[in-house]
């Protein structure tokens, strides 16, 4: 576990934390030693945005100047967060709810996540007019997804060796509290099986269970 953690709780930097696009760039400070330059190039975002972020955190002692390095005309800046560990107490946001909490950490990861399915399923499309929501009765269920192609798509085809690499399942089941107990256990054993591995390319998922206490 990480520590000693930084709390927040001046309205100033609690904002920050609000904001997705700042919040990146002061995790890739808190793994590294950037310039502002090198940045913008890493989160692939315009550099007038990017210095206007760092310079938010560093007002807000989030974070700091390292060091400066020597060139022709203006000195390159580098920066760092001024934590590993920081902690924004719920009370200390304008948020309503804990779900608004847990929404707004998911929404960025989220968007991003989506961005990724529809390059995947790109592959599958044949006529950009046969993109669209299915809402179907399957049995004692009403199924509603998205289909690249109109006609019997299913998901199975993207588990074809030549296809790209997409998972999508979500929806309901129905069990003992006991086999739910197992379900997240071998979810949570699947991921650290592979969650150590260094290979070349990235993938995003997400794995999530939990008890429907209704609407």
């Amino acid at each position: 576990m990480p520590g000693p953690w930084q709390r927040v709780t001046d309205p100033t930097g609690v904002k920050l934390f609000m904001d997705s696009a700042t919040l990146t760039t002061l995790e890739h400070l808190m793994l590294a030693e950037h310039s502002v330059a090198q940045l913008a190039r890493t989160l692939g975002s315009p550099l007038n945005a990017v210095h206007h972020r760092v310079r938010r955190l560093v007002a807000a002692g989030l974070a700091h100047e390292t060091r400066t390095e020597p060139r022709h005309g203006r000195p390159i800046r580098h920066y760092r967060a001024t934590s590993s560990a920081y902690l924004v107490p719920y009370d200390a946001t304008p948020l309503t709810t804990v779900e608004d909490l847990i929404g707004l950490h998911e929404t960025g990861f989220a968007r991003h996540f989506l961005s990724a399915v529809v390059h995947a399923g790109r592959s599958l499309v044949v006529n950009e007019r046969d993109i669209g929501l299915r809402v179907y009765r399957d049995g004692d269920a009403v199924r509603v997804d998205i289909t690249p192609r109109a006609g019997e798509f299913t998901l199975d085809e993207f588990l074809h060796p030549d296809s790209p690499v997409l998972l999508l399942n979500w929806g309901e089941l129905h069990l003992t509290r006991q086999d739910a107990k197992a379900m997240q256990l071998e979810l949570h054993a699947l991921h650290a099986r592979y969650a150590g591995r260094q290979g070349p390319e990235r993938y995003l998922f997400r794995l999530g269970l939990t008890r429907d206490v209704g609407e």
